[in-house]
């Protein structure tokens, strides 16, 4: 039994006669006939009575009819749905991030993409640098964002950009009226740091430790949004991504700190999972929209 005697089946049920099951399938009258009788012939049954040149359907064709029609329905609607997925028409898009990255990279591009592919579904979560690694290396989701290096056999990194750390004053701050923060002009102030263990954490230690200059490290954040919320709230200093102080810039105050402090960032795929269309496209505008910041 092929498909094609399927549909053969189905065109004529449908319109009546073999002339017209032939324009619907492209085929010669001769064609249609020919994979009806084969398909009779294989199944052992006789789905149409002809008679005075006329094809009616059986009640033993009408009941074998019946399932063939929902096979060739769902048949339809797999190549409907392959269609789609190929042309980015349906589809799903998980993506994970660190929250400032998530904050300050992804809303435009979700916005340009939403726009060209409007039933693609996109989801967001935010996480540590850690949940970014595992959410990847897990394929629970399509790729992830987060700062680099990550040396993981599970995933595949590309870089994304690179930014430059600043110092962010409150309003008003007296080292507001400095072009150019340097390190030791956060001595012994109060100063809004990264929660242990993270890697802007380490970064910024190891440069003050190095110096030898102290700071009062008055309260820890999870994250560089809520440091620079804290200091815009008055409560220290900090040394942020340069892209996330300049989307606080009528709260804070964001000066060029030296010696440079420079973040690398990247984009985290799965090593086990092929990167799908849309994945490649969202990507790609990503990209784009750097370009243009």
């Amino acid at each position: 039994m092929k498909l094609r005697q399927l549909e053969a089946l189905r065109a004529v049920v449908t319109s009546g006669t073999t002339t017209q099951a032939a324009d619907l399938l492209g085929l010669t009258q001769s064609a249609v006939s020919r994979l009806i009788t084969q398909l009779e012939s294989e199944l052992g049954l006789n789905i149409f009575d002809r008679r005075h040149g006329r094809l009616r359907i059986t009640p033993e064709g009408q009941h074998f009819y019946d399932v063939v029609k929902k096979l060739l329905s769902g048949i339809d609607q797999i190549t409907a749905t392959a269609r789609d997925i190929r042309t980015l028409k349906t589809g799903a898009l998980r993506i994970i991030a660190m929250p400032a990255l998530a904050y300050g990279l992804l809303p435009q591009t979700i916005t340009t993409i939403n726009k060209r592919f409007r039933q693609i579904k996109i989801s967001v979560e935010m996480g540590t640098r850690l949940d970014v690694e595992e959410g990847v290396e897990s394929t629970q989701f399509d790729f992830g964002i987060a700062t680099l290096p990550i040396n993981r056999q599970g995933i595949e990194v590309e870089p994304l950009f690179t930014a430059d750390g600043v110092c962010v004053l409150p309003m008003g701050h007296e080292l507001a009226k400095k072009s150019e923060i340097v390190a030791e002009d956060l001595a012994d102030l109060p100063f809004i740091s990264m929660n242990s263990g993270s890697l802007l954490r380490y970064q910024t230690d190891e440069l003050f430790g190095r110096l030898g200059i102290h700071r009062v490290l008055s309260v820890e954040a999870p994250s560089t949004l809520l440091a620079t919320n804290l200091v815009a709230k008055g409560l220290g200093v900090s040394i942020v991504h340069s892209f996330i102080a300049s989307a606080y810039g009528d709260r804070v105050i964001a000066k060029p700190f030296t010696p440079t402090i420079r973040y690398e960032y990247g984009l985290l795929f799965p090593a086990a999972q092929t990167r799908s269309q849309i994945t490649n496209a969202f990507v790609e505008s990503l990209r784009d929209d750097l370009k243009i910041t």
